[in-house]
């Protein structure tokens, strides 16, 4: 075997090997240590493993070994990070170090086994993303063509994936919801503080974030007695606030109800004086 040869069976090896040192590497608690280690194992070994298992017995370009480790390492991140997220599995340091680490080591396994019945093939018919024609061929295999184009129809799907989750995304927004808010309302500037039977002023607001036009009904009471009711209508976005007075002592409850419903949506609740 040509020193060459040798050298490129080793990098899937190495990069394997790597991969299982850099994942440990990021439960060390030295940031010095985790981060290069996980670099290494988000943008570099991935691809280098892919690279060596994709295109065995190739030689190439020096553009080519530039390009494609980092190329492939984030395809690995991209389709990898959708499966996961398709899969309900939590995106965290423990499932990106798993999966950049068993693509790795799968990947080497992969170049190890083509390495060993790839034929060698003559450098000066290797060149960017498969081989090139011979002096004394005419017409390009079909073989030749897919693997030219096999890196721009993966680059096209994961555009195309990225660009249908991003719209999806875009087009369900967040989830509804309405908030409800009671809270004292702010003294003036050197007013004095009311004596403490002297009833208080609060303030009330309800946001309105659902997806559509919604009708409330707004109940404040205490145990003592005292009832105030407000029926508001609201658009998406929209906002209503009221400034009221409450008795001093007892704890005041704000119910909202959204759409007649008899059970409260939401409740709040402000404690009296005691």
């Amino acid at each position: 075997m040509r020193p060459a040869a040798l050298h490129r069976d080793a990098v899937p090896v190495l990069a394997a090997v790597l991969a299982v040192v850099a994942a440990a590497a990021q439960w060390v608690p030295l940031p010095a240590v985790r981060v290069p280690t996980g670099l290494l194992l988000v943008f570099v070994l991935p691809g280098l493993a892919l690279a060596a298992a994709l295109f065995p017995g190739r030689v190439l370009s020096i553009v080519e070994r530039l390009v494609l480790p980092p190329a492939l390492s984030l395809a690995v991140l991209v389709l990898g990070g959708l499966g996961m997220f398709a899969a309900g599995i939590p995106l965290g340091r423990a499932s990106w170090t798993a999966l950049t680490t068993s693509v790795t080591v799968a990947a080497a396994v992969v170049a190890r086994l083509r390495r060993d019945t790839a034929g060698t093939g003559s450098a000066a018919e290797t060149a960017m993303f498969g081989r090139v024609l011979a002096v004394d061929r005419e017409k390009m295999t079909v073989g030749a063509a897919v693997w030219r184009l096999a890196p721009l129809a993966l680059a096209v799907l994961l555009i195309a994936g990225a660009g249908v989750l991003a719209m999806r995304s875009a087009g369900t927004g967040g989830e509804p919801f309405t908030g409800l808010s009671l809270v004292p309302s702010p003294a003036p500037d050197g007013q004095q503080q009311a004596p403490p039977q002297t009833p208080r002023t609060v303030q009330v607001a309800i946001r309105c974030e659902e997806g559509e036009a919604t009708r409330y009904s707004l109940r404040i009471a205490d145990p003592n007695g005292f009832e105030r009711t407000f029926d508001v209508a609201l658009e998406p976005g929209g906002r209503w606030s009221q400034t009221l007075e409450v008795p001093a002592s007892g704890t005041v409850t704000a119910d909202l109800f959204k759409n007649g419903g008899q059970a409260p949506y939401r409740s709040a609740h402000l404690a009296g004086v005691r």
